[in-house]
This record gives C-alpha cells, structure tokens and sequence, in this order.
C-alpha cells in the first residue's frame, strides 16, 4: 500500500510540474501554419560495385547524398509558391568524384507539372539559386529545372514506385508531405 501511495504521489507532482509550463507553439517552417509549404526529404546510397560506376572512368563510384527542401506561400491549390530553400550534403568514394560536398537551394518560385524525364510524373520544378561547396571552393548558379521529386505525398523507396525492385546495396527514398494553410 505504501508503494502505491509513493506511486501516486510521484505521478501528481510530475503532473503538477508539467502543468507549470505552458505551451508554446513551435516557431517552425510555414508561417506558424498560415501558409502552406511541403517538406521533402531525400536520401540515396550506393554500395553496389557493380551498378554505382563513373561513367568517365568505369571505375565503381560509391556513395550518396541526404537532404531536405521545404517549399513555402503554396497557392490554395498546392500547385504552385514562392520561396523555400534546402539544404544536401554527399559524399562519394571511388571513381571521379572523392570526399563531401554540400548543395545549397535558395528557391525564388516553384511549380508542379508533368517531368517527361521523370515519366510523365508530376514533378517540382524550381527557380532560383544553387551554391555548390567542395573542398572549401564554392560556385553559385542560377537554376530553373526540375527537381525529379514527384510531386505527391510519399515515403518509401523510388525506386518501387515504378515497379522495380531495389537492388543490393541501392537505396533511393524520398518522402513528400504538404502541409495546407489554415
């Protein structure tokens, strides 16, 4: 019995402490919910020998890069925005490219259509602009492209969407959510 007391006590004063703080809204992307943006995820790796190969030299080129890009001010259709930004970093091994390197996006507008060279999907295309750092030298260009991420909410590998299986070794996911203004 007094265990239980002991219990009961412990729980109401955790209850009591919790209840002292008050909530605060988190300060996050979005305009603390008044616009709507998407939030992208990607990663991709490659340890296979065999299929993650220069194609100048012939040489296996193994490695990856991860990173987000979250778009903003979404139109009320989902279709469309100004601003965003992102942030990948790689790496690879092996082949013509060896160490890590990191991309920056700065993104002007935002649009989704049909990528012919991503299947006919609806894919984000972008403009504005990329900063590539490697080995302490950095170039900025300006980009107005797709990004080959379809534009549908998603979380699983890619490669699966269109009905190959993943390969050993090989692992491209990417995850897209929107979330809508309020």
């Amino acid at each position: 019995m007094k265990r239980a007391v002991l219990a009961l006590a412990v729980v109401g004063a955790i209850a009591v402490f919790a209840g002292g703080f008050s909530a605060t809204k988190a300060k996050a992307y979005g305009g603390d919910g008044k616009m709507g943006v998407y939030q992208i995820g990607v990663s991709f790796n490659c340890d296979n020998r065999t299929l993650c190969v220069d194609p100048t030299t012939g040489q296996p080129s193994l490695g990856g890069f991860w990173g987000w890009l979250e778009l903003d001010n979404a139109a009320p259709d989902g279709q469309s925005g100004t601003g965003g930004d992102g942030q990948f970093a790689g790496c690879g091994h092996g082949g013509g490219f060896n160490g890590a390197g990191h991309t920056t996006y700065d993104i002007d507008t935002w649009w989704i259509a049909p990528d012919a060279s991503n299947g006919g999907l609806p894919t984000f295309f972008v403009t504005g602009t990329e900063t590539d750092t490697f080995r302490g030298q950095s170039q900025s260009y300006p980009i107005d492209e797709s990004t080959g991420i379809p534009a549908f909410s998603v979380h699983r590998p890619l490669l699966e969407m269109f009905g190959i299986p993943t390969p050993p070794g090989m692992s491209t996911n990417v995850q897209v959510s929107y979330k809508p203004a309020r």
